[in-house]
């Protein structure tokens, strides 16, 4: 086995032991799921449930790294809505602020910081340059998914859509950002009843990032 594979099997366990917890914090008018660490806001006929997804969301090493939050959003109004993923809005406990990105943008990220890594089951990516000693072996058998860059299909289904809400209706899916979370002890998720995300917010998801 290649040392420079042991090497980055043993990096993983370790990082896998120094885990990061994501909890939401209870506010006057949330509902907390302890079963998945959601957050639940009702405005006017519309509830929002907010989970954070990954802390990560791409390969190994990955020089700009992704967050994702997943986004349940229910429409039991008579009216038509709209709640694209301009409309939301990252804050760390440090104060920065981050926009949302793209499912395009996250597959050019993606692929962008890749393009020298190949997937391996059941560990994730090894460099390329080790693919030509293990050219005979059948190593991507597995049905185990791998990280999107591979199925970048996945970026976008998953996502929240951009149409507008129907009446009586719900969607949910994925909103992207550019931050790495694992630096702070906070995190806000806002939700904007604008496009631009600017003004007041309508409701406000405090998390508590543990290490």
């Amino acid at each position: 086995m290649p040392t420079k594979f042991i090497l980055v099997v043993s990096i993983l366990l370790l990082c896998s032991a120094c885990s990061v917890s994501v909890s939401p914090i209870a506010t006057p008018t949330g509902i907390i799921n302890p079963e998945d660490n959601s957050l639940t806001e009702t405005h006017d006929g519309v509830s929002f449930t907010v989970k954070l997804d990954q802390l990560s969301f791409g390969p190994y090493q990955q020089v700009d790294n992704i967050t994702s939050f997943h986004v349940d959003i229910n429409n039991q109004t008579e009216s038509q809505i709209s709640f694209p993923s301009s409309a939301f809005l990252l804050k760390d406990g440090n104060g920065r602020q981050y926009r949302s990105i793209t499912p395009e943008r996250v597959r050019e990220i993606v692929s962008k910081d890749s393009v020298y890594l190949i997937p391996y089951p059941y560990v994730g990516y090894y460099y390329l340059e080790d693919q030509a000693r293990v050219a005979y072996q059948d190593t991507f058998s597995s049905s185990l998914p791998f990280y999107a860059e591979y199925h970048p299909q996945d970026i976008f289904t998953r996502a929240l859509t951009e149409e507008p809400l129907l009446k009586k209706s719900n969607a949910s899916g994925l909103v992207y950002f550019i931050a790495d979370l694992e630096r702070t002890d906070y995190a806000e998720l806002l939700i904007f009843p604008n496009q631009e995300a600017s003004g007041e917010p309508l409701l406000k998801f405090p998390f508590a990032i543990k290490k």
